[in-house]
């Protein structure tokens, strides 16, 4: 029964990890996915263009702002679980941080052209993965997974209100400033709350 339920759980991380792969490959043969210009276009027509608020959004995840979020995701994650448990959150941050910078040049996914949505500033480098998305998914995307299994009543139910509401800012911010495809910050999500829940598997306990 134990070693039925094993094949079980592995054959659920293939799973999973198969589609994060065909997910990756697929960014790097299609500019954008279906769907992806009419939820960019509505996204805008809601919020209208260059928002102050999604700048600050964005420019809360680059350096040297965002280990501002590291140390404040560390302590939490102390507190909730034990230093092992805060040392893996700084894990899952500069996973996803190197594997971000190593993407993005080889998937080469152009950024949404003005042509098809409203750009508020030609950006360089490439639209795939959202480093961005990496970055607030690696930090309080891991703190969410982690909450959900560590903790309980209200400091759970606060945690992830104010975890998944910060990961949705950054994906309406990314998407009304046409930094990127709404496809490239839920792909990059999936990737990185993966490799989270992954991570917090390996937690030894105390």
């Amino acid at each position: 029964m134990k070693g039925e339920i094993m094949r079980t759980k592995y054959a659920g991380w293939v799973v999973l990890l198969a589609i994060a792969a065909l997910a990756v490959l697929a960014a790097k043969y299609y500019t954008y996915f279906p769907g992806d210009v009419v939820v960019e276009r509505w996204v805008q027509s809601l919020f209208g263009q260059n928002p102050g608020w999604a700048k600050v959004v964005s420019w809360a995840a680059g350096f040297p702002w965002v280990w501002l979020i590291v140390a404040f995701v560390f302590a939490v994650c102390w507190f909730l679980a034990g230093w092992r448990a805060a040392l893996v959150s700084i894990l899952s941050f500069m996973v996803m941080l190197v594997l971000g910078d190593w993407l993005q040049p080889v998937i080469a996914r152009p950024r949404p052209s003005p042509e098809l949505v409203n750009v508020f500033r030609p950006l360089s480098g490439y639209s795939f993965p959202s480093i961005s998305a990496l970055r607030y998914a690696s930090t309080f995307g891991f703190l969410a997974v982690l909450a959900l299994k560590k903790s309980h009543g209200v400091l759970r139910a606060v945690l992830l209100l104010v975890c998944t509401t910060l990961l949705i800012l950054c994906f309406l911010a990314r998407v009304v400033l046409a930094a990127h495809w709404p496809s490239d910050v839920i792909i990059s999500y999936y990737i990185a709350l993966l490799c989270a829940v992954l991570l917090i598997q390996c937690i030894p306990k105390s």
